[in-house]
């Protein structure tokens, strides 16, 4: 009784729910006992669902609800108008974008600082034309400064033309051949005074008659006694002024011509130098990046600083003599190998000079070091080897009793 009455109080125990089954009325009276809500199954709502009454739309309360294909449609519809909506708005942008940049590209083009300051230099005579020059198109600051020192140089020789000017044509062209063409003042002058003494000639006087003739038959190739006869015929017949005074203006010009070619000589020498220059420079600077690159200059490290301290050693001129030629670092040391202090270091320079004739990449010397290189490394390990040896020799003389033992 004990046991049925524990059952009893216990009707969900899964013991007494296994023996009692599925169908026990017992089962179905604690289902439907008062712990179960009596609320009205149809005044229940769900629990997202608003408690207030929903609102009434006019105009759509008879309207059909849209299937699922429908809703379907029309969000895939929407989208696809969303992306071409989009499309075309990436498009206006690149377009106004695009616009942008031309009209800055063309307000750019239009106003060029460098293009606005040369014009204003034209304008107000800093800047000048000749008359069949017309004003260069600057667009950059590498153009502005080559106009500029163009400029630079063009004034100066106005300005000098304009002092020289005052002084006469002569001055001029003395200033031209000398200091511009490169003619030795002193050929010069010479040259011009000889030319200035025969034009101004008295030929009035027989005496310079007979020199005009000496020397105008001279250099048509007549002996001395076929001159000296040539003038005595002349005398005879009066006509020694008139002749005279015909190959003195052919003497004129062909001194003048001396003159002319002294400096087409000068100014060709002047374009040469110019041009060596061009090229050594050019040689050098070729060189250096080249050895740069490579990082070795047959043997010798090459780095920046070394190759900008060498370029600058080499190519800038930075000292004058009297005679007025200019000289570099590197020229000046040559001179200065002259002194007897430094005699040593010409002889050091000259050996160095010598073995590079002979061996251009420098290799005996490369060769010399790594050998003095390869020796000590030798002779450091045959000292190791001999300061090792009698620790190696009580080594084996121990071992050598161990074995005997």
């Amino acid at each position: 009784m004990a046991g049925e009455n524990a059952q009893m109080d216990n009707p969900f125990g899964v013991e007494n729910t296994l023996e009692m089954g599925v169908g026990d009325a017992t089962l179905i009276q604690d289902l439907m006992g008062p712990e179960t809500s009596t609320a009205d199954p149809d005044e229940l709502k769900g629990i997202g669902e608003e408690t207030d009454p929903p609102k009434e739309v006019k105009g759509k309360e008879e309207e059909e609800a849209p299937t699922g294909q429908e809703l379907i449609s029309s969000f895939l519809g929407s989208d696809e108008e969303e992306e071409e909506q989009e499309e075309e708005e990436d498009t206006l942008v690149k377009k106004e974008a695009k616009q942008e940049q031309l009209e800055e590209q063309e307000e750019e083009a239009e106003f060029n600082q460098y293009s606005a300051l040369a014009k204003d230099l034209y304008k107000i005579g800093v800047f000048s034309l000749s008359e069949d020059e017309e004003p260069a198109d600057i667009s950059s600051p590498e153009e502005f400064l080559e106009l500029f020192n163009t400029q630079k140089q063009k004034g100066a020789s106005e300005m000098i033309d304009n002092f020289l000017g005052q002084f006469g044509e002569d001055y001029k062209r003395a200033f031209d051949a000398i200091y511009v063409k490169g003619v030795s003042p002193k050929e010069y002058f010479t040259t011009y005074n000889e030319i200035t003494n025969l034009a101004e000639l008295d030929l009035s006087q027989e005496a310079n008659q007979e020199s005009v003739m000496k020397q105008a038959l001279t250099d048509q190739g007549f002996e001395p006694e076929e001159v000296t006869a040539e003038i005595d015929r002349l005398k005879n017949y009066g006509d020694l002024e008139t002749v005279a005074n015909r190959h003195h203006k052919v003497l004129v010009k062909k001194e003048a011509q001396k003159l002319q070619q002294k400096e087409n000589e000068a100014e060709l020498v002047r374009q040469q130098k110019e041009a060596t220059r061009a090229q050594f420079i050019q040689n050098v600077q070729t060189v250096l990046q080249e050895k740069v690159k490579a990082k070795d200059f047959d043997g010798i490290p090459m780095y920046p600083k070394l190759a900008n301290e060498l370029q600058d050693f080499l190519l800038v001129d930075k000292w004058k003599t009297a005679t007025g030629e200019t000289l570099t670092d590197f020229d000046r040391t040559i001179l200065e190998l002259k002194k007897p202090e430094n005699h040593a270091m010409k002889v050091k320079v000259a050996a160095l000079l010598k073995i590079l004739e002979k061996d251009p990449t420098l290799s005996t010397i490369q060769r010399s070091a790594i050998t003095k290189k390869s020796d000590g490394l030798f002779e450091n390990f045959a000292r190791q080897k001999t300061k090792q040896s009698p620790v190696k020799q009580q080594q084996n003389t121990k071992s050598n009793f161990s074995f005997g033992l």
